[in-house]
Parts: structure tokens; sequence; C-alpha cells
């Protein structure tokens, strides 16, 4: 029995260090292309399904770390492709209901922040900067 549960950690380590290579191979094809908003929100896309279905602890040490609310301005649905939940007036037909998971996390870090500020949304959420608040709680102490 353990020797399965070893075998089966090995394995997603082995996945995850798959899907961190396959991340950084997209990252320089998306940077080769620029400014391209295509390849900047399909590289946000696929991060983001990966990192809510494989890398588990570290949605959950982000969403930790997240403040702020939701405004439910609709600017995350329309990011690649708009999302067939989107009602005419913005709003999320699906919200209190079923809702993807990976909507239900948004943003998981400041590089969504950054990719919905790219078509001129302004999120509700925030991160704050862990190190500089340390160490101005600690140049105060």
């Amino acid at each position: 029995m353990h020797t399965t549960t070893h075998n089966e950690q090995k394995l997603s380590d082995r996945f995850v260090a798959a899907i961190n290579i396959s991340w950084q191979v997209l990252a320089k094809v998306s940077e080769s292309f620029g400014t391209s908003r295509f390849f900047l929100h399909l590289s946000g896309k696929t991060r983001r399904l990966f990192l809510v279905h494989f890398s588990q602890d570290y949605v959950r040490d982000q969403l930790s770390a997240r403040q702020g609310e939701c405004r439910q301005c609709g600017t995350c649905c329309n990011l690649l492709f708009t999302c067939p939940a989107l009602t005419k007036d913005g709003g999320c037909s699906v919200y209190g209901i079923c809702r993807p998971q990976a909507c239900k996390v948004f943003p998981i870090d400041q590089r969504d922040i950054d990719e919905a500020a790219s078509c001129g949304g302004q999120c509700g959420y925030y991160f704050k900067n862990r190190a500089i608040e340390n160490s101005c709680s600690q140049k105060k102490a």
C-alpha cells in the first residue's frame, strides 16, 4: 500500500514538472509574439487550468493572500473568448449555481489581475506584497 502511494506521488511530481516545462515553453512562445492579446489570454487560460487541477496547494496559498472582492464586471469572462454563461448585461447566469472552479478562484495571482487590466478591466481583488509588508512592520518595531 505504501509503495502505491509513493509511486502515485512520484507520478504526480513528474506530471507537475511536465506542466511547469510546458508553461515555460508557452511563456516563451507568447514572448515571441510580443504584445499579442490572443497569446497572452491563451497562456493565461492554460496556466489557470493547470493550476486549478494540478497545483492546488499553490492556488490555496494564493487565495489566502488575496484580498478584496469580485466586482462582477465580467472582464475575466471575456479573456480569450466570451463565456457562454455571461449575460447581455455583463452578469454571470451561473454565479451562485454551478460556476466552474477556474472562475471561483480567479484571480489566482497578480498575473491574472494584470491580464484583466490589459483589457481595460479593474479587478476588485488584489495581492499585497508580503515582503514589503514584513519589511515595513520590522522598521516600525
